[in-house]
């Protein structure tokens, strides 16, 4: 019993580290999206300001691009598990409730991705075709960004929950690098 349970803590171990590799081109590919829509945004601003300065006349559909960015930005905290937290209470706790609750909330976390995702389509799907006053651009393009990036979330916070179950893999899918703000190894505080 004793090997079977070593190799059962194998397999885990070994599934959990192909999720994190195929996880990690999700989050680079995330990544990159951002960038985009990032760069897309500062074009789209200086644009912004151009017209209403210099042309008089405001571009009313630079806003759709920070919906877009402030949605996929989930996904890259879902992957490091950087999202808000309060946990006061859960830390007072003992460590089995602790770790029950920190079970319990991860499950509920992954609920609300899929109830997201779900949600999401259905306000594509609503809004169909109808277009917007300005741009003149489907509604459903707006909306797109709800399921475009829970799905990755949903992923990355299945990951987790995973992890938090078997107790096997890393804390986060994506391990962020330490930061050293403090200005460097050579300035004394």
């Amino acid at each position: 019993t004793a090997k079977a349970a070593k190799d059962t803590s194998g397999r885990r171990r070994q599934m959990v580290e192909k999720i994190d590799k195929a996880l990690e081109v999700v989050f680079k590919i995330m990544k990159v999206l951002l960038i985009l829509v990032l760069v897309s945004m500062v074009v789209i601003l200086m644009a912004h300001i151009v017209f209403r300065y210099v042309l008089n006349n405001s571009l009313t559909w630079s806003k759709i691009m920070l919906v877009w960015f402030g949605m996929m930005s989930v996904a890259v905290l879902a992957a490091r598990r950087e999202h808000v937290a309060i946990v006061v209470f859960k830390e007072h706790m003992p460590k089995k409730v602790q770790n029950f609750l920190t079970k319990l909330t991860q499950f509920i976390i992954v609920c609300i991705c899929i109830l997201m995702v779900v949600i999401g389509i259905q306000y594509c799907m609503k809004a169909g075709f109808r277009l917007t006053p300005a741009l003149r651009i489907p509604y459903a393009w707006a909306y797109a960004a709800i399921p475009v990036a829970f799905v990755p979330v949903t992923l990355f916070e299945l990951r987790n929950f995973i992890c938090d179950f078997t107790g096997k893999g890393n804390y986060a899918c994506i391990e962020k690098p330490e930061e050293d703000l403090t200005g460097g190894k050579d300035v004394e505080l």
